[in-house]
């Protein structure tokens, strides 16, 4: 079996029923937040949106494309999200639940909202859950009023607050691309599931703001930390991660491919080629942090910028087939996904290594609830690859 074979087979047989047997918590309704290396689940004492919404996701992608085991899971799922995490007086999806639903921590987390959208989208594909596509368009009207920050000097949308108290209010905290990209992911989505072109707009919004601001046409890199005004921020941003290159990368494709600007794909080829070129180590894994030359900073690895790297070296050779770049993509992904499952997953059980240290010993062997995201995603686009 290839590589790429054993990599879907691995997420339909052992991540999917994880998720569905183990990740969803029968007792109380929705995911655990994080699951031991038995399989049992954590007493952390709270559950998140963001992993709420991605493991919804999960579930319902598995039924899109045929495997409606997780629908019920998935359906229970997105009840209890929308029955916990909806703030009824002020709007917006608290960040934290206790294990039962009660509310945590009420604040309004942006990173949060972008999976919460993301998970809409899918659980309104696969199985037509009721209002999903009602509270998409309410939740993104909420975060484009309330978390807007001033527009740039140059008349650019300024995008949006890291997060809010439970009113609305901004925190003022240091600003990043990380849920800025996620809320193209899920804007993205949205469009794809729905053929609504205002959408698609709202996409463009975030693609403009990382052109003008994440994006360094002089290093070929992606800003992570930021000030309020979009500079980098003096102790962190000279920080590049090229988990997030390709995830860039891959969206950027995806934007295209949907009906945005054409121009855009020399920057997802920028940003590929500057991670592979750099973000590499000697045994083939990525490291966590380089900087803007591709010098490391953290040579530590997680799982997730693996797989990110899978759907980007995908969709590489997709538009670049039949040339020596597509070639090399190519063989670079099935490098990728063989490196994946010798280091970092058990295809017996569908656990997997969430991170490694320096030289690549496993560092932690908890799972967290929101990885399966990134895996089964980067699987299900392995599968189109090979359709």
């Amino acid at each position: 079996m290839s590589s790429s074979a054993a990599f879907v087979r691995y997420a339909l047989d052992r991540l999917l029923p994880l998720c569905r047997d183990r990740f969803a918590d029968g007792p109380h309704g929705g995911f655990h937040e994080r699951l031991d290396a038995a399989e049992q689940p954590l007493p952390l004492g709270y559950k998140r949106s963001m992993v709420q919404a991605r493991q919804l996701y999960v579930l319902a992608h598995a039924a899109l494309q045929g495997d409606r085991s997780g629908q019920a899971a998935a359906e229970r799922g997105y009840d209890f999200l929308v029955r916990h995490f909806w703030d009824d007086g002020n709007g917006g999806w608290f960040f934290k639940a206790q294990p039962d639903g009660q509310p945590l921590d009420r604040s309004k987390d942006f990173y949060g909202h972008a999976f919460v959208l993301f998970g809409l989208a899918y659980a309104h594909a696969a199985f037509g859950a009721p209002r999903a596509l009602t509270l998409a368009q309410e939740t993104w009207s909420l975060m484009r009023d309330r978390l807007a920050m001033p527009t740039l000097a140059d008349g650019g949308w300024g995008g949006l607050a890291e997060g809010a108290s439970a009113e609305w209010v901004p925190n003022g905290a240091t600003r990043r691309q990380n849920p800025h990209m996620h809320l193209l992911e899920a804007l993205l989505a949205l469009h794809e599931f729905t053929g609504d072109g205002a959408w698609l707009s709202e996409a463009t919004t975030v693609v403009r703001l990382f052109q003008a601001r994440f994006f360094d046409a002089a290093t070929g890199t992606l800003g992570e930390f930021f000030t309020q005004d979009w500079r980098p921020d003096p102790a962190t941003g000279h920080i590049v991660e090229p988990g997030h290159h390709f995830e860039w990368a891959w969206l950027l494709d995806r934007y295209v491919s949907q009906g945005g600007d054409a121009a855009l794909l020399p920057l997802a080829d920028t940003l590929f080629n500057k991670a592979v070129a750099h973000g590499f180590l000697p045994d083939g894994g990525i490291m966590d942090q380089m900087d803007a030359q591709g010098a490391p900073i953290l040579r530590t690895r997680r799982i997730w910028p693996v797989a990110e790297a899978i759907k980007a070296t995908l969709s590489h050779t997709r538009r670049h087939r039949g040339t020596p770049a597509g070639d090399a993509a190519e063989a670079l992904a099935q490098r990728l996904m063989a490196h994946l499952q010798a280091a970092f997953l058990d295809p017996t059980s569908g656990r997997w290594i969430e991170t490694q240290d320096e030289v690549g010993a496993p560092s932690m062997r908890d799972l967290p609830g929101s990885t399966p995201y990134h895996l089964f995603l980067a699987a299900m686009e392995a599968a189109r690859a090979a359709a």
